[in-house]
């Protein structure tokens, strides 16, 4: 009267294709909003369509993946970027983990380390010297044309 359990698909399991599908490490990577979409690059060097799911992880709190999994069918020969949108808690280096693995759950290829530095308040700085820039200029304008007017 029990309820049948499914069996699981074994994690230790891996499968290395050479020259298959991959995801392509980068350089480092910046990170300067409160809220984005991080992307990881897969490349299909196969010869046929491959469907792959990407996992994305953070090691940190100071990053959270919102979605972790991304679904892609891969036409033979593309690149392709799967999106995940991310939100920003705190300032800091952080290490995201990218794997994928078939339909079925195998694991394909090794687990590739992204590393970025996630800055979210330099956005808040950028636009709050964007707009006292233009403070600036609009008072020197607004001076500059007054004295003009007395002077004629």
């Amino acid at each position: 009267m029990g309820l049948a359990a499914m069996p699981a698909f074994p994690t230790e399991r891996t499968v290395v294709f050479p020259d298959g599908v991959s995801i392509l490490g980068g350089s480092d990577i910046t990170l300067v909003a409160r809220q984005s979409t991080f992307p990881v690059v897969v490349s299909n060097s196969h010869s046929s369509e491959a469907r792959v799911i990407v996992h994305l992880v953070s090691t940190s709190p100071k990053l959270v993946v919102e979605e972790t999994t991304d679904w892609l069918v891969m036409q033979p020969g593309t690149t392709v970027n799967a999106q995940f949108p991310v939100s920003a808690i705190g300032s800091g280096d952080v290490v995201m983990v990218a794997w994928l693995t078939s339909i079925s759950g195998v694991e394909i290829g090794p687990k590739v380390q992204i590393k970025l530095t996630v800055n979210p308040d330099i956005e808040t700085w950028a636009i709050g010297l964007f707009f006292g820039l233009v403070t600036v200029l609009t008072v020197v304008g607004f001076i500059r044309t007054s004295r003009r007017s007395r002077s004629s």
